[in-house]
Formats: C-alpha cells, sequence, structure tokens
C-alpha cells in the first residue's frame, strides 16, 4: 500500500483539530512539535483501516451499480 500523503495545509488543519480535541476533552495542551507526531502516528498506523475500509466501500458501490447497469442491460436486450 502506498503512504498517506498529506498536503502542509491538510496537516495544519488536522494538526489543529488534534490539539483542540485533546484540550477541550482530556485538559491536555499539545504543543505543535507533539501534535504533529500524533498526526504522523495516526497516518501511519490508523490512516490504513480507514483508507482500506474506504477502498472496500468503494468496490461494493462498484459493484452494485455494475450489477444494476447489467440489469438495465438484460431488459433492453431483443428476444
Amino acid at each position: 500500500m502506498t503512504d498517506i500523503n498529506l498536503t502542509r495545509e491538510q496537516r495544519d488543519a488536522l494538526r489543529h483539530k488534534l490539539a483542540t480535541y485533546c484540550e477541550e476533552h482530556f485538559d491536555l495542551e499539545l504543543e505543535q512539535f507533539d501534535a504533529e507526531f500524533f498526526v504522523d502516528f495516526i497516518a501511519a498506523e490508523i490512516g490504513p483501516t480507514f483508507y482500506n475500509a474506504g477502498i472496500d466501500e468503494a468496490i461494493r458501490t462498484h459493484m452494485a451499480w455494475n450489477e444494476r447497469i447489467q440489469e438495465e442491460m438484460d431488459v433492453k436486450k431483443i428476444l
């Protein structure tokens, strides 16, 4: 699997959200450096699970649409 690549803007937004969440829910103030390492950890260790779930959902969606198209084509056949 390829690495999950985030833009600088995405990383900054995630870092901010993570720091805000930790402060609001755990009364824990993450410094920028700590939050960046946490984002890296999540992307490397947890991200693939969500990525794979997204791929599986895309496959299920594609298969459902493929079935529907096949059914539509079967209806149009000349008997």
